[in-house]
């Protein structure tokens, strides 16, 4: 006997089975069913837009974080600043102050005020007092 064949009484029960009535769900059970599926929905949804809310906070918060970085990386500021003494400049205005002071000693410190603004990436030679700040 092959599995592909049904014995005879199997073969008839078989095609009794599959072209006689069927019976109808019950209406308590149609509603319980319904019902069941149409909360699962919900729930599908509700659950969907949370996700797209979360996701596009997220989407904010990293695309306000990069603009912020490249703002304060940038070299140019909201405000206009005013250019830097030359290294000449303030030397003068260290004889000045000091006028003990030899002309080299006062070349060899501005230029290290010069070197350390442009290592620091600040403008510290704007920081040294000019002859009108004192009185």
């Amino acid at each position: 006997m092959e599995d592909s064949q049904l014995p005879p009484e199997l073969e008839g029960l078989q095609r009794f089975l599959a072209c006689g009535p069927r019976p109808e769900p019950s209406a308590a059970l149609r509603r319980r069913v319904l019902g069941r599926v149409q909360s699962e929905l919900h729930r599908e949804r509700t659950a969907r837009n949370w996700q797209f809310a979360a996701a596009f906070a997220a989407t904010l918060l990293v695309g306000l974080s990069l603009s912020l970085g490249v703002l304060h990386a940038s070299s140019f500021a909201l405000h206009q600043r005013e250019s830097p003494p030359s290294v000449f400049e303030v030397a003068r205005r260290l004889q000045v102050l000091s006028p003990g002071l030899s002309r080299e000693d006062s070349l060899r410190q501005a230029t290290l005020r010069h070197i350390g603004a442009e290592v620091s990436g600040r403008t510290t030679l704007g920081d040294v007092p000019s002859e009108r700040d004192f009185p």
